[in-house]
């Protein structure tokens, strides 16, 4: 399947967001291991380390003027469905990467602010532990 280059602006902005991310994780201690690894169908954005995890990152940017009443939060993207192939996705990483380290499924959000390719991050919230594999059910490989 070969996926288009043409960047879209919800994309972008999705870069901008994964690259504050990152830089975020590194200034607080972890060592990023991957970004955007695909595995069982689907994309973990950060997978970063610390002293006792392997935290599994998914990343949420959003931007601060733009309010959807369904959706108060970025973290409320991550939904039940998408949990569970982040955490498929996981144990396949952790099955062909074996590592002491324990796992933990973080979410950031990212809130940006600007216009349309002058964004700049405002604010980065990280969420530790913000589900974990016993809400969800998951399949052997």
């Amino acid at each position: 399947m070969k996926i288009l280059k043409i960047k879209t602006e919800k994309r972008r902005v999705g870069d901008l967001g994964e690259r504050a991310a990152a830089r975020f994780l590194r200034r607080h201690g972890y060592r990023i291991l991957e970004r955007n690894y695909v595995a069982c169908g689907s994309e973990i954005d950060i997978i970063a380390q610390d002293r006792t995890h392997i935290a599994f990152v998914e990343v949420k940017t959003r931007n601060v003027g733009s309010d959807n009443p369904k959706e108060p939060r970025p973290a409320s993207a991550v939904t039940p469905e998408k949990q569970r192939k982040i955490i498929t996705a996981a144990s396949y990483y952790k099955a062909y990467h074996p590592n002491e380290r324990r796992m933990r499924m973080d979410i950031i959000e990212v809130y940006v602010e600007g216009a349309a390719g002058k964004e700049r991050v405002k604010e980065i919230n990280h969420m530790t532990g913000a589900y974990d594999r016993s809400s969800c059910k998951v399949y052997k490989i």
